[in-house]
């Protein structure tokens, strides 16, 4: 079923697809943890579409975008490091009590009980220039290295730019080791779920993506929609029609289920705003010839909207999209992945109207799957994308990520609101440069104050 994935190589921290040559392209990726706004105020909100727009802009012919959104159980290196602290301790009360919330979370992650949204950023680069076809094999050599540093150049600049435009998000470029662990977790679900093991133990440099990373076949269901891998049941839709209207935070409908095991990709190619004011100053023309003949105010109301829409795009007020927006759900069951599949398709329709297509054909879900491949929207199958404008695109990129506070170097662990993990730290700053952290604790008679703070006093006596 799958003969033609795209397939490439993990090159000095970069996705290089199909070669270093003229008409293919390079990726990166950078781990994205926005701000939490899932409760927060209407301007928040409109600052934040603010600030999609402005990512929107740096696209051109030769970049392209694509978000991936995914959600897991996934907890194990905060763990671990949070264990490892605990046996650096001597007391033995902080010992006790930092072991039994390790063994309590860990033991809620085996039972994937808990819940993280992750959100991933792949910048994709199109190559414009081939080594001489005659030179030397030092001269190749030199060519590559030459243009691996422009793109890494291009691609600091890049998260340069995200740190300006985004200056509450945590921004992690990716490494290699980044790559390949994503590229693994998106090709073999199965590791979801298999906590003991890191795949960054069997990377091989030497090796392509595929050969590194994708270790089961597919095989297409006839008597029911999507394919068979790695152990599970995948069914893949599309967004074959835009909302009525949108709002920011209308997209929490779809990223707030309860659910584990589904992902959003959404690939965005930039189009010419002249290309598209032609294409609409033609279609405005044709209006404007039946409204003189027929007279209908109905094709003067549309001959308006051409008119705003022109004047938008000769503004620069908004630019023009063309968008793949792609859900893929996998379970061990068919009767669970129906479940989840019913329960995703009711989030779109509930985002005011939104419409959905299910690839019922193995050949369809095997070009979207090809599609939503990390770090290359620059795929062929082109039947499925949207036009999309600046504003409402922002409102519907699935752009969140599960709070998890100072998790990577938590002195304290505490469960969130959402089956998340959040990480407390009493000091924060540079090394040298810590400073102590303002608290206030709220609460009721008998709600537990007390406990509340012999608890963090407890985890936090060793620092």
């Amino acid at each position: 079923m799958f003969e033609s994935a795209p397939n490439g190589y993990f090159v000095h921290d970069l996705l290089v697809f199909h070669g270093l040559r003229k008409g293919c392209h390079v990726s990166k990726g950078f781990l994205i943890e926005p701000a939490d706004l899932s409760a927060a105020a209407p301007e928040h909100l409109n600052a934040l579409q603010d600030q999609l727009g402005l990512l929107l802009a740096c696209l051109h012919d030769r970049l392209r975008l694509q978000v991936q959104w995914f959600c897991d159980s996934d907890y194990r290196a905060d763990l671990l490091h949070y264990r490892e602290q605990t046996e650096r301790t001597t007391d033995v009360w902080t010992r006790r009590c930092r072991n039994e919330r390790f063994a309590r979370y860990w033991q809620a992650m085996l039972d994937r009980q808990l819940r993280r949204q992750r959100l991933v950023l792949f910048f994709s680069r199109k190559i414009e220039t081939s080594p001489a076809v005659m030179a030397t094999s030092p001269r190749q050599q030199a060519h590559y290295d030459a243009l691996l540093q422009e793109m890494t150049t291009e691609f600091e600049q890049l998260q340069q730019l995200l740190a300006n435009v985004f200056p509450a998000a945590r921004i992690v470029p990716m490494s290699d080791a980044d790559h390949y662990r994503h590229c693994s977790r998106f090709l073999n679900p199965s590791l979801g779920s298999r906590f003991e093991y890191d795949p960054i133990e069997t990377f091989d440099s030497q090796l392509s993506i595929q050969e590194n990373c994708w270790h089961s076949e597919a095989q297409g269901l006839n008597e029911a929609s999507g394919f068979w891998m790695d152990g599970f049941y995948h069914s893949v839709l599309v967004v074959s029609r835009w909302p009525r209207a949108t709002h920011p935070g209308l997209v929490q409908r779809l990223t707030g289920l309860p659910l584990l095991d589904y992902n959003i990709t959404v690939n965005i190619e930039s189009l010419s705003a002249r290309k598209e004011i032609n294409r609409e100053e033609k279609a405005h023309d044709r209006l404007a010839g039946d409204f003189a003949s027929e007279k209908r105010l109905s094709l003067l109301t549309a001959m308006e909207k051409k008119q705003k829409k022109i004047a938008a795009l000769m503004q620069g007020h908004t630019l023009p999209f063309n968008v793949e927006y792609i859900i893929r759900a996998w379970d061990e069951t068919r009767e669970g992945l129906a479940a989840k599949t019913a329960a995703i398709k009711n989030a779109v329709n509930g985002m005011n109207g939104a419409q959905y297509l299910v690839c019922a054909l193995p050949t369809t879900a095997k070009k979207l799957f090809f599609q939503s491949w990390p770090g290359c929207p620059w795929g062929r199958y082109t039947h499925r994308k949207l036009y999309a404008e600046t504003r409402y695109l922002a409102d519907v990129l699935p752009f969140s990520a599960t709070f998890t506070g100072h998790l990577p170097e938590a002195e304290a662990l505490y469960e969130g609101n959402q089956r998340n993990l959040v990480g407390v730290t009493t000091f924060s700053g540079s090394e040298g440069n810590e400073t102590p952290q303002h608290a206030v604790l709220l609460g009721m008679s008998g709600a537990g104050k007390s406990v509340t703070v012999c608890d963090l006093l407890s985890q936090t006596e060793a620092f």
